[in-house]
């Protein structure tokens, strides 16, 4: 038996900060990464998908994603089992409510345990719907073991493993391995942590399907599970077609304008090899504001190969530092308290130390404090 795990696809954000064409771009790309994540099921012979909550952004579906999503749904070759979450919970008025889903389409709709059985491979799925944005008890804390029947048995859950009181239905191992689940296929943690054994069995976020921003970086996907004699195999396999990506470079050794393209040149090549990409890239380090400035004037100039190109100047202008060390001023006094840490070994040291010390020469100076927002 094998099923597709997926969740957190947040269909139809609202990308404020795209614009109206960029975002109505985006919500698009949206709509092909569900093509394509229905194409991919359809193509391994998939048994089951779970779609573990939030595969909507809010209560507001657009038209073209709720006619892509339903057609979708009812060319399916295979059974869909949704958990509503915390972002798309079962309400009135909600997307849920209101379609008339394809009969391939399985909703849990209450906050109560509740299970599908698929007699043909022999599988039970248990899970449950965020009926409201916030659920401070997990229902399977008073959930009965059913007896055993050789079923295979699933958990597909929006859940939070992080806290045991967090407001967003906490889930312990405790609770799944009570169940006898042989593998819990959870959503809401973007970003995944590592699997949980649970007795014999897992529990397992599935990660952002594609990324939306630069708290999701990596190339999104989903996960393949197969389930056959007792023995459980996942593979996770990438379905977005950009993804974001941050890295920094220290400029402090690049004399002019000329080294520091060179420079990020090097740095940005790394990144134009598979699917599209949004860079952030933080300059770090001493650097001539001279130098820098047709650079951060025109940073679009090395984004050819890439989806886009965000730099952040996060350098120190260029300071005499023996001078500074011998300065009777507050800029040398500041230099001074921090010297020991601007020569640390451990690189997260002397991140912090040069950070500090650029904004305090900023504030000395009079001039603009650079936060690391500073998105050019």
């Amino acid at each position: 038996m094998k099923f597709l795990h997926t969740a957190d696809l947040h269909l139809d954000s609202a990308y404020v900060g795209a614009g109206v064409l960029g975002a109505d771009e985006r919500r698009a790309s949206q709509r092909r990464l569900l093509s394509r994540i229905f194409a991919l099921a359809k193509s391994e012979r998939c048994d089951l998908i779970l779609m573990a909550g939030d595969l909507f952004d809010g209560k507001y579906v657009t038209p073209e994603t709720a006619e892509l999503f339903l057609r979708l749904c009812g060319e399916s070759d295979c059974p869909i089992v949704i958990a509503p979450g915390n972002h798309d919970p079962y309400i009135d008025g909600s997307f849920y409510k209101n379609a008339k889903l394809p009969e391939q389409v399985y909703l849990f709709n209450s906050t109560e345990l509740q299970c599908f059985a698929f007699d043909v491979i022999r599988t039970k799925v248990y899970g449950y719907a965020f009926c409201s944005g916030v659920m401070s008890e997990s229902p399977l804390l008073c959930a009965e073991r059913d007896a055993d029947d050789g079923y295979v048995r699933l958990l597909c859950a929006h859940a939070d493993t992080s806290s045991p009181i967090s407001r967003y239905a906490p889930l312990t191992a405790g609770d799944v391995a009570a169940l006898g689940i042989d593998y819990a296929a959870l959503g809401h943690i973007h970003n995944p942590p590592a699997p949980i054994s649970v007795g014999s069995g897992e529990m397992r976020y599935c990660g952002f399907a594609e990324g939306r921003s630069f708290d999701e970086c990596g190339a999104g996907g989903v996960l393949l599970v197969t389930v056959e004699n007792g023995e459980r195999s996942v593979e996770r396999r990438v379905v977005s077609e950009v993804r974001y990506e941050q890295t920094e470079l220290d400029v402090s050794s690049c004399a002019d304008t000329q080294a520091i393209c060179a420079a990020i040149e090097r740095a940005v090549a790394t990144f134009t090899e598979g699917i599209s990409t949004h860079l952030r890239l933080s300059l770090l380090g001493t650097a001539d504001p001279d130098a820098l400035a047709p650079i951060l004037a025109k940073p679009e100039s090395f984004s050819e190969k890439l989806a886009s190109l965000k730099i952040r100047n996060l350098t120190i202008p260029s300071i005499d530092g023996a001078a500074l060390q011998q300065e009777v001023t507050l800029r040398g006094a500041l230099y001074r308290s921090l010297y020991v840490r601007l020569i640390d070994p451990d690189p997260a040291v002397r991140r912090c130390a040069t950070r500090a010390l650029q904004i305090g020469l900023a504030a000395i100076d009079g001039r603009r404090i650079p936060t690391e927002e500073d998105d050019v």
